[in-house]
């Protein structure tokens, strides 16, 4: 099994990779600190599920570009129109730690978010966990998105 991680917060982006080795210790794990850097791996390698951030920068932060170009409060969603695109079939679930998106006057909560995107991404789209450093609920609310999203014997570890 293989899952790619797509998050630029440090913390988030650590713990996101402590729940995957806990819950899926066979699982071969990648990460990306960008929605350019996600997409082109995406459309590289293959990957069983994708934990996805939603807001995010265009690129990996580096000399030319030290905070990684604009954030994208939406980046996550350019992500999986972009997977579809390039007709990439992975499931993804999105991992949050905001509760609102975007400015007045096309704000979205979480809730109008995941709504939006079942209706525009529901081939690939597994759902939205909101993340929060000190509350553990969110891996419980993440194991249960992964168990349902890959394919049955994989979050066992055996083949399907």
């Amino acid at each position: 099994m293989r899952i790619l991680i797509v998050e630029d917060d440090e913390n988030k982006s650590f713990q996101l990779d402590r729940f995957v080795r806990d819950e899926f210790p066979e699982a071969e794990l990648r990460s990306t600190r960008s929605l350019q850097a996600g997409v082109r791996r995406i459309r590289t390698e293959p990957f069983d599920l994708v934990l996805l951030d939603m807001t995010l920068p265009n690129y990996e932060a580096g000399p030319d570009e030290p905070g990684g170009g604009t954030t994208h409060s939406f980046g996550g969603r350019e992500f999986l129109k972009q997977m579809e695109r390039f007709e990439i079939a992975t499931p993804v679930v999105v991992v949050t730690q905001f509760e609102t998106f975007g400015a007045p006057p096309h704000s979205l909560n979480l809730e109008e978010l995941d709504a939006q995107l079942r209706r525009e991404h529901g081939s690939i789209y597994q759902g939205a966990v909101y993340y929060h450093a000190s509350i553990h609920g969110w891996r419980d609310a993440l194991r249960a998105r992964c168990e349902a999203a890959l394919p049955r014997g994989s979050a066992e570890g055996t083949e399907p």
